[in-house]
């Protein structure tokens, strides 16, 4: 079995796309994480300022 050197040059380029794709995937990926976890917290502050909301407004109506 011989093994051509300009056989296996032609997969360089080919490992080389997969890896820049994978690596672009990943960030991608880390980066959408981040914004989920952002929006998560945002839904979480906003329950909270909502049952502020209704605490306060309930505690003024019952105040009259």
């Amino acid at each position: 079995m011989k093994i051509d050197i300009k056989f296996l040059l032609s997969f360089i380029p080919m490992l080389l796309s997969v890896g820049i794709i994978y690596g672009t995937l990943n960030t991608k990926v880390k980066a959408l994480e981040t914004r989920v976890d952002s929006v998560t917290q945002m839904q979480q502050d906003i329950a909270v300022i909502k049952e502020k909301i209704m605490w306060m407004e309930s505690y003024l109506i019952g105040e009259k």
